[in-house]
């Protein structure tokens, strides 16, 4: 069964040298078999992107409970970057496991540039909960315009 939802994370994350720097994505998970979804949609990350679309991946598992990011991006300079972590859903503390996502930032040699924390708004909770809905729901609109906006933008700058 195909399944569809669009989430916004949002955060800060650290670099190695420097000051703290927010951090989001906004993305659509599609999919769903065996636990895989695929994630388009847009990301900022402080200095090295202001905004650009990004592409990816969300892994569910049961053993241990674990849901798994791996969004990728490019970098104003250029570069692959990588944003990726996990939430770790637990019964002993089930709303910050389903709302805190641990990250790190990584090039693609693998070198880890920043380290941080996103979180998932518990106010968003309805918007996020209609777009499972069968139907495409306002959010998978609006995400959809959006990154459409920011490929558009990034064609005209190259």
């Amino acid at each position: 069964m195909n399944i569809a939802f669009v989430e916004t994370m949002r955060g800060f994350i650290t670099p190695k040298s420097g000051p703290s720097t927010a951090v989001d994505f906004n993305v659509r998970a599609s999919g769903g078999a065996g636990g895989r979804f695929t994630l388009t949609g847009v990301v900022h990350a402080g200095p090295w992107i202001d905004e650009t679309t990004c592409e990816g991946t969300l892994h569910l598992s049961a053993i241990p409970a674990r849901l798994a990011y791996d969004v990728r991006f490019k970098s104003s300079d250029g570069r692959v970057l990588r944003l990726h972590g996990a939430k770790k859903p637990s019964l002993l503390s089930p709303i910050k496991g389903m709302t805190v996502l641990p990250i790190a930032l990584s090039d693609d040699t693998g070198t880890v540039l920043a380290e941080g924390e996103m979180r998932f708004d518990l106010t968003e909770l309805p918007g996020f909960l209609a777009s499972w809905l069968p139907r495409p729901s306002r959010a998978h609109r609006q995400l959809e315009a959006r990154r459409v906006a920011v490929a558009r933008q990034q064609l005209v700058s190259e």
